[in-house]
C-alpha cells in the first residue's frame, strides 16, 4: 500500500476534472493501486524502458493484483503511461499539467481517464535519469473491482526527490537506510553472512517497515533466502519484513568486489536505495585478513 505524494493528487484533481466535464463520477485513488503505479514508474527508469509489459514480463493487471488489489467479483482494469523530461518551472507541478495535457491528447489514455467503468485510481509520478534524460514518469492504473478496497483517504506527503525547502512540507517521512560494506570469502566459515547483521533502518515517524527490496544489478546472485537458495534480484526482489532474518549475503564466484542495493517501505513511502560494496576474498587473503 502507498499514500499519494501532493503532486499524484494534483494529477487525480486533473482527472476528476475532466471526468466531472464529461458528467463522470470521480475515482478514488486506492493504497494497492499507487503501489503498483508507483513501482511500475520507478522500474521503467531504472531499466530505461517505456512499456505496459513490466518486470518479469508482467501484465498491468498482473501488477496490480502483485499489489493486493482485489480483482473479485465484476472487475476491470486499464493502464496509462507517460514521460517527459523535466522543463519549465522549478519543481514538477508544471510537468504534472504537461504530462496530464498529453494523455489527454491520446486517444486511448484519454478513453481510460473517461471511462465511466472505473471507480478507482492509483497514480505514481517518479523522477529520474531516463536514457540520459531528467525524466518524469508516470503510470496511472484504473479499475473497477466488487471485492474490498483501501482508500488511500489523505495524509499526503512531498512529491519526489523534493530538495529541503521546497514549499510542500512532509507530513511522512521515507525510512533512512544504512548498509556496512561485507566481507566474506570462499572458504568454511567465512562464506555467507547474515543481511540483517550489517542493516539498520530508521524512520522518524516510528513506523514499521512492510518489506524490503533487494536489488543485484550485476546479476551475480549474491542474496541467498535459507532453506530457498540464491534470489535472482537482478530487477529487484522484495520481501516480507518478517523474512529479513533468512536472507543471507554469499560470496562472489571469484574473489572481488560487487555492489548491491536494498531499500525499505514501511507501509506510506520507500526510501532511497542503500548502495553496499560485497568484498569476497580468496582463501589465502581470508586467513591472512
Amino acid at each position: 500500500m502507498s499514500i499519494a505524494n501532493d503532486l499524484e493528487r494534483q494529477m487525480l484533481s486533473l482527472i476528476n476534472e475532466e471526468r466531472t466535464a464529461a458528467g463522470l463520477d470521480p475515482v478514488k485513488l486506492e493504497t494497492n493501486l499507487n503501489a503498483s503505479s508507483e513501482d511500475h514508474s520507478s522500474w521503467m527508469l531504472r531499466t530505461d524502458s517505456f512499456s505496459h509489459t513490466g518486470q518479469g514480463g508482467s501484465s498491468a493487471t498482473e501488477r496490480m493484483r502483485d499489489a493486493s488489489f482485489d480483482f473479485s467479483g465484476s472487475w476491470a482494469s486499464g493502464e496509462n503511461i507517460a514521460w517527459q523530461s523535466e522543463r519549465g518551472a522549478a519543481g514538477l507541478e508544471d510537468d504534472v499539467v504537461d504530462l496530464h495535457d498529453s494523455l489527454m491528447n491520446s486517444p486511448g489514455h484519454r478513453a481510460n481517464i473517461l471511462n465511466p467503468n472505473f471507480e478507482y485510481v492509483g497514480i505514481g509520478i517518479e523522477r529520474g535519469d531516463f536514457k540520459g534524460w531528467d525524466g518524469v514518469m508516470v503510470t496511472q492504473n484504473f479499475a473497477r473491482t466488487g471485492g474490498s478496497v483501501d482508500l488511500d483517504g489523505g495524509d499526503p506527503v512531498t512529491g519526489p526527490d523534493t530538495p529541503p525547502g521546497d514549499s510542500l512540507v512532509a507530513r511522512n517521512t521515507a525510512p533512512v537506510v544504512t548498509m556496512d560494506d561485507v566481507t566474506v570469502a570462499r572458504v568454511r566459515g567465512g562464506y555467507r553472512t547474515s543481511l540483517e547483521d550489517h542493516l539498520k533502518v530508521k524512520d522518524a515517524e516510528g513506523d514499521t517497515i512492510a518489506w524490503y527490496e533487494l536489488r543485484d544489478t550485476e546479476g551475480r546472485d549474491n542474496f541467498i533466502f535459507k532453506g530457498k537458495g540464491r534470489l535472482d534480484a537482478e530487477n529487484g526482489i522484495r520481501i516480507d519484513a518478517d523474512d529479513l532474518g533468512a536472507i543471507r549475503i554469499g560470496a562472489d564466484g571469484r574473489p572481488g568486489d560487487t555492489e548491491l542495493e536494498v531499500r525499505a517501505f514501511d507501509g506510506r513511502k520507500v526510501s532511497d536505495w542503500e548502495s553496499f560494496t560485497l568484498t569476497t576474498l580468496s582463501a589465502e587473503d581470508w586467513t591472512t585478513a
